[in-house]
């Protein structure tokens, strides 16, 4: 039995008694883990918050036992609570798609420490800015990157031709890419998008994630890019998450 400590940010909660509830934090230094918080829905000093709360930073200590996934919860201290989030419901619904896509994509316990800065920094950047919609992009295409699912969106994946002068592609998610028109003509599943809408998501992957209040991206290619990805993560993960359906792009 060990002492652990890490950053954390909550991805979701369960009521387990009266007064305990089982906590998911994705964390910097342990990834996915699943935690029991005994006595944190009272009121009590002893733990420094009365309850663990939703799309919230915390420094936590919790015990690992050899033989079990379910850790125990013995400190959460507040770091960063996003209260612009919680005070706009585009923004919370934004923060809340993303925190449910780290819940769908990530495996228990698997460390990967530049998500989690990607996933901190993008909590910060929709709780501050003035465009959350890049921000949520930004977040979706590199999380793709990040963790090995990016698809082709520089060329065409059958004939290799570049897409900058083209006008409409073919997005096929089995494929993993974008089909020009003469190569798209075999494959019947897909969205088409426009191409100009394509190579700023391609943009969008690689932007220093600090640079990305600068960005602005016109509405109607910001909702062109997210019919495409949202498509996409549909596909791998086999379903629609919840969240998505609250998403607006104004």
């Amino acid at each position: 039995m060990s002492v652990l400590k890490t950053e954390a940010i909550t991805l979701g909660r369960t009521d387990y008694s009266d007064s305990s509830q089982i906590i998911v934090f994705y964390t910097r230094d342990y990834g996915k883990i699943h935690t029991i918080a005994k006595g944190f829905k009272r009121n009590s000093k002893k733990y420094g918050t009365k309850t663990i709360d939703l799309l919230t930073c915390y420094q936590i200590l919790f015990i690992k036992k050899e033989h079990s996934s379910l850790y125990t919860l013995t400190e959460a201290i507040l770091q960063n609570n996003y209260q612009p989030v919680r005070n706009d419901l585009d923004k919370y619904y934004k923060a809340s798609y993303i925190a449910e896509l780290v819940k769908e994509f990530t495996e228990e316990n698997d460390t990967n420490k530049p998500f989690f800065d990607i996933f901190l920094d993008t909590l910060t950047g929709i709780s501050n800015s003035t465009n959350s919609a890049v921000w949520l992009l930004s977040f979706e295409l590199k999380m793709l990157k990040v963790l090995g699912y990016l698809p082709e969106l520089r060329s065409c994946i059958n004939c290799k031709n570049s897409i900058q002068l083209m006008r409409e592609v073919l997005f096929n998610a089995k494929e993993g890419g974008v089909l020009c028109e003469l190569c798209q003509s075999n494959i019947r599943n897909g969205v088409v998008v426009p191409a100009g809408a394509v190579v700023i998501a391609n943009k969008l992957v690689d932007v220093n994630i600090h640079r990305l209040e600068r960005v602005k991206i016109q509405s109607s290619i910001c909702i062109e890019i997210e019919k495409m990805l949202r498509y996409y993560i549909t596909y791998i993960l086999s379903k629609e998450t919840n969240s998505c359906k609250y998403i607006t792009f104004r």
